[in-house]
């Protein structure tokens, strides 16, 4: 009978986890607000965190939401890739419809100073990260940096961008309201990547095999050094400057909209004027369709919490 009921609760946390691996690979979507509707959060957090105290236990705690994790994402990954192949435009509204809806979970933070000194920080704070994002993607885009080009011809300078993208994505995961996968899109690396990672023209099927493997390492080393830098990093600025970091954050989120609709991915959709109209109007429905889902989403979670 304890088997029985071991094997469902795992077949049940396997199937939460499919949802989480989906949000994590979708830009502006947080899996941690999904994880709070799923009521597996705090759970999740405390296997993490006590993960040295009791390895076994708390690991096959973790197994089952990462085997859904990985599988929930590597389907949504694919999905994503023939998606945007056909509909780039829709992709991009929904994407940017998702950070749109998730924007509450950082104004309710934005509070004015008790002084011009501060609200000073805080507004200079949010323009230099709104700069900072919004160039990111702007530059790529009339410089026309084919990133895609760049991993297939080894250029060396391909591999510390990779390295970035995998720290700022991974880092972005600990800061509240921002997706790990959008800090790719908006680096321009999110479809390039998924282009040369997976399907038939990846590294790995075109016969590029250890090329491949050294994208996918940079990418994980990256990802493991901005979580180490980023939750140093995050507490001390949370726990000193707090305001001051949100308006940053929010800023950067502000900029990152304007990169996901410029960026050397999207931008030469518009300069083909053979491109179908309807891509552009579903996308703008899309847009306004997902703002809602992930406000939703966002009341919804809050209410869990409390």
């Amino acid at each position: 009978m304890e088997k029985e009921t071991n094997k469902k609760n795992f077949l049940v946390d396997t199937l939460k986890g499919l949802p989480l691996g989906v949000s994590a690979a979708v830009p502006g979507v947080s899996a941690g607000t999904i994880a709070i509707i799923e009521r597996c959060y705090d759970r999740i957090i405390s296997s993490i965190a006590d993960l040295k105290k009791s390895f076994k236990a708390n690991f096959l705690s973790l197994l089952p939401f990462l085997l859904g994790y990985l599988i929930g994402g590597a389907l949504a990954l694919l999905a994503i890739k023939k998606g945007y192949e056909v509909a780039p435009f829709c992709l991009t509204g929904l994407f940017a419809g998702f950070i749109i809806g998730s924007l509450p979970s950082i104004t309710v933070e934005l509070h004015k100073g008790n002084n011009v000194k501060e609200k000073v920080w805080h507004i200079g704070a949010m323009l230099i990260c709104f700069a900072l994002a919004s160039l990111l993607g702007i530059l790529s885009a009339l410089y026309k940096l084919d990133l895609t080009t760049a991993m297939t011809n080894h250029e060396w300078w391909i591999y510390p961008y990779v390295f970035l993208a995998g720290a700022l994505g991974a880092g972005a995961c600990l800061v509240p309201g921002v997706s790990g996968s959008m800090c790719l899109m908006v680096m321009g690396l999110y479809i390039p990547l998924l282009g040369k990672l997976i399907g038939n023209d990846s590294f790995f099927m075109t016969g590029d095999v250890l090329n491949g493997i050294i994208v996918t390492l940079v990418l994980l080393l990256g990802a493991i050094a901005g979580l180490v830098v980023a939750s140093k990093g995050m507490k001390y600025l949370l726990a000193n400057h707090r305001t001051t970091t949100f308006f940053a954050i929010f800023g950067l989120i502000l900029g990152s909209l304007v990169s996901m609709f410029m960026n050397s991915s999207i931008y030469p959709v518009y300069l083909d004027a053979s491109h179908p109209m309807w891509d552009y109007i579903v996308g703008a429905s899309l847009l306004v369709g997902g703002a809602l889902l992930t406000y939703f989403l966002y009341k919804f979670s809050n209410k869990k919490q409390k």
